[in-house]
């Protein structure tokens, strides 16, 4: 029997400025843009995130416009991505557009690297809107796991890059 997948609603950048839910963390990494941009489009986001069990490309490469991936989560969540926006080494933003629990309505996040003198930075946001019934539990959520997925995101990159070069 195969798995019930529920419909997320696509969204775009205006999601930033109205979601209930938004995270945004920049971190500067010592290691020039190409190689931060490798470790965002690899297959190793899912070794340092934390409730994050496993990033499947499903889309062949080259990776733009339109490229999709799945993430599991813990809880056996199941997130199906896709991507509205493609600036190779630069930036990438998604929208999710099924989920194995009906638990968001829309959310998107983009990520920017940029150079910097002394290495590069990465920038990441998030934003969401959840269906009820978990809308009524947007805070312990946020709190628990939404905030924390996200720190762990941004927080993870530097030591994995390190581990990995």
């Amino acid at each position: 029997m195969g798995q019930r997948w529920y419909p997320v609603e696509e969204a775009d950048d205006s999601l930033f400025a109205s979601a209930s839910l938004y995270h945004a963390r920049s971190v500067e990494l010592p290691y020039p843009a190409e190689e931060t941009w490798a470790a965002l489009t690899g297959t190793g986001v899912s070794s340092w995130t934390k409730g994050m069990k496993r990033l499947t490309w499903t889309s062949p490469l080259p990776f733009g416009v339109g490229t999709t991936r799945e993430i599991e989560l813990g809880g056996d969540f199941v997130l199906r991505e896709r991507f509205f926006r493609w600036e190779e080494g630069r930036r990438k933003t998604f929208t999710a557009v099924e989920g194995t629990k009906n638990i968001f309505r829309h959310l998107v996040e983009d990520y920017v690297v940029e150079p910097t003198a002394d290495g590069s930075r990465f920038s990441w946001r998030w934003a969401a809107e959840l269906n009820r019934p978990w809308a009524y539990l947007q805070g312990p959520l946020d709190r628990l796991m939404f905030a924390p997925t996200g720190r762990s995101h941004i927080d993870g990159l530097s030591p994995y890059m390190a581990a990995h070069r």
